[in-house]
């Protein structure tokens, strides 16, 4: 994960307070076309200068090329704004090692897959088990990707309540495994919308912490119940795939 850095010279008399709430407002636009990761960069003003720290997955990924309509709509405001020009500069990596996100020509098929801690992408290819910056694939909705995100959020509330347990614990559990779940309805409906807007296959990653006895054997598709362990497991990590009904999941670490 690259750490970029946004700068902008204030030039202009103009009420400082409001020109944050502006900035604010382009990195949220940023997070909305998938270009920036999480909710947490670090935000500032000091003297005649606003300052931002953001993620993405890409060293370029803040590339004007990529912008959407609101995010260009924004700067332009800013910059109005401000009588300068935004600044960018890649000032780091989160990790010594960390390369790229995927770079598969053509995916086999892509996971609709997040937890709590994660800030990557919640598009996983499944051919190289690495991150898919959602601007890669076509706009889902209205320039951008929020429904995306929205699921993305609701997901790691839903894992939040789970790890830290004794508040809506069991419920959140059960969005979050259950099929039927509003969750998984709400991801399931991403998937078949990604899968329709780029062709290639897209499966729902079910979380599974079920007690199951001889959970890699016995255990059927939960939507229409036909066998669907995997005999090699993929990536280290997936044992159930069903390519019918695109869900995958895990053995239970419960079992």
């Amino acid at each position: 994960m690259y750490i970029q850095q946004i700068t902008i010279d204030i030039n202009a008399k103009a009420d400082k307070d409001e020109l944050i709430d502006e900035f604010g407002l382009l990195m949220s636009f940023y997070r909305g076309s998938g270009q920036t990761q999480g909710r947490i960069e670090s935000q500032y003003i000091e003297n005649e200068n606003i300052v931002c720290f953001p993620f993405t997955l890409e060293k370029n990924s803040l590339d004007k090329k990529i912008n959407n309509f609101y995010v260009n709509k924004q700067i332009d405001k800013i910059e109005k704004r401000c009588n300068s020009k935004l600044t960018f500069k890649t000032v780091g990596k989160t990790y010594n090692s960390y390369k790229t996100p995927c770079n598969c020509k053509k995916s086999d098929f892509y996971i609709l897959i997040t937890n709590y801690i994660t800030i990557q992408s919640p598009l996983t290819c499944g051919t190289c088990n690495k991150s898919v910056p959602l601007y890669r694939l076509p706009p889902y909705y209205d320039y951008g990707y929020m429904p995306i995100l929205s699921w993305e959020r609701n997901y790691i509330s839903c894992d939040s309540l789970q790890m830290n347990g004794e508040v809506g614990e069991r419920w959140a559990l059960n969005q979050m495994q259950e099929i039927t779940s509003q969750l998984s309805k709400q991801g399931l409906e991403i998937c078949r919308k990604i899968e329709e807007l780029t062709s290639i296959p897209t499966y729902y990653y079910l979380h599974n912490y079920k007690k199951f006895k001889g959970d890699q054997i016995t255990r059927p598709c939960p939507s229409c119940s036909r066998k669907w362990d995997m005999k090699t497991q993929l990536h280290n990590l997936y044992d159930f795939k069903c390519d019918k009904c695109k869900i995958i999941s895990t053995i239970s670490p419960n079992a």
